[in-house]
């Protein structure tokens, strides 16, 4: 069995949704799904390596430049599958999955599950309109996902709902896996002195309250917003101090024009995150109201939670609003207008967040549904 993916570079949210899902399967079922990725040829020969050292049975290809040429691809799939036999794929987006549904038509492949990781035609239409040469076609790319795929996996209830409302999905044939946490996450928390160490390694002292945001500058993850946000509660509150994971510039945002000495930006390989996560208190994951949003699952809701953070989250972002909202870990920011009052977390209700993200953000939570695909594509 394959693991199919197209055009997806080796980044953090890479290896723990593909490469960590892989080494999960064969570990647990006892089975041998290899990798397939069809990347750029930009930088190609270093993502190869990183992509190999994350899992070795991989096969990593240069993909055709430009995606508006995804369809050529398939020729190079048709070789690689003449030389390694029939096979069944679970493919990771629409662009994948549509490639392995024509194989299919032709004969090289059997059975096809879609990976659905979020509302293409909408994130297109809202944040990918400068990319020609396929958003004409993403309803039908999307539409032949959903309904020629043999199964489908879903991150979230709030997307099967867009499937069944925009494409008149009506089958039962999928199981919902959100994003989860890397496997070798370390499953025991800090201590109290040890996460004091790290703030004070920092620069923090007890009485600051650590926000921090995690993530990049894309146009779906709203900096913007949580620029001004940050901006007013920093104004209301001198003891917030404001961490930034991302590669964005400080120099364009208002946050450091207006508390310079109060925000820093490090742009830090996945295994040093979590370092700057336990110095924290909140973790920022405010996002605007679009469709694209509204069906996600974002993983770094996840890792804030294992963190021990509680984590400021917008309405309407996938079921984790809610999850948010029934589990009282943290707050749903419905007025961005406003100052709120936040309060530094004791250790308890660190260890409280982490022990919620053991209980349902590790892959053995979600080991039934992933046995119902490998299981699937086991069948010859």
């Amino acid at each position: 069995m394959i693991y199919l993916t197209y055009n997806d570079q080796p980044t953090g949210v890479y290896f723990s949704q593909v490469t960590d899902v892989c080494n999960y399967v064969n570990l647990k079922f006892n089975c041998r799904i290899r990798l397939v990725a069809l990347i750029s040829i930009r930088g190609f020969s270093e993502n190869k390596k990183e992509i190999k050292r994350n899992f070795a049975d991989s096969i990593v290809l240069p993909m055709f430049p430009k995606q508006k040429n995804w369809r050529k691809n398939k020729f190079i799939l048709e070789l690689l599958f003449l030389f390694i036999g029939k096979q069944n794929c679970w493919s990771r987006g629409v662009f994948a999955t549509n490639l392995a549904i024509g194989l299919k038509k032709n004969g090289r492949v059997n059975k096809v599950v879609f990976d659905g990781r979020g509302a293409y035609e909408a994130e297109y239409n809202e944040y990918l309109n400068k990319i020609t040469g396929t958003k004409e076609n993403i309803r039908e790319l999307e539409k032949n996902a959903i309904h020629f795929s043999d199964y489908r996996i879903a991150v979230s209830e709030k997307l099967v709902d867009y499937w069944k409302i925009n494409y008149n999905y009506l089958q039962n044939q999928h199981v919902i896996i959100p994003c989860t946490l890397n496997g070798d996450e370390e499953p025991t928390f800090p201590s109290e002195n040890v996460i004091e160490k790290i703030r004070e390694e920092l620069g923090y002292t007890k009485q600051d309250l650590v926000f921090i945001y995690s993530g990049s500058s894309a146009d779906w993850q709203s900096l913007k917003i949580v620029d001004d946000f940050m901006s007013l509660q920093m104004k209301q509150n001198s003891a917030i101090q404001f961490i930034l994971l991302s590669n964005s510039k400080l120099e364009d945002l208002k946050v450091y024009k207006d508390f310079p000495q109060r925000v820093i930006r490090k742009w830090v390989s996945p295994d040093k995150v979590v370092d700057y996560l336990s110095a924290s208190d909140y973790g920022v994951l405010l996002r605007e109201d679009s469709v694209t949003n509204q069906v996600a699952s974002p993983t770094k809701f996840a890792e804030y939670l294992n963190a021990g953070l509680n984590v400021l989250i917008t309405e309407n972002i996938g079921d984790f609003t809610k999850f948010t909202q029934d589990n009282n870990c943290g707050m749903v920011i419905k007025d961005f207008s406003v100052g709120y009052n936040f309060s530094k977390l004791d250790y308890f209700e660190k260890l409280n967040n982490f022990k919620l993200a053991q209980k349902y953000f590790i892959k053995d939570i979600y080991k039934e549904s992933y046995k119902t695909i490998v299981e699937l594509l086991k069948e010859k």
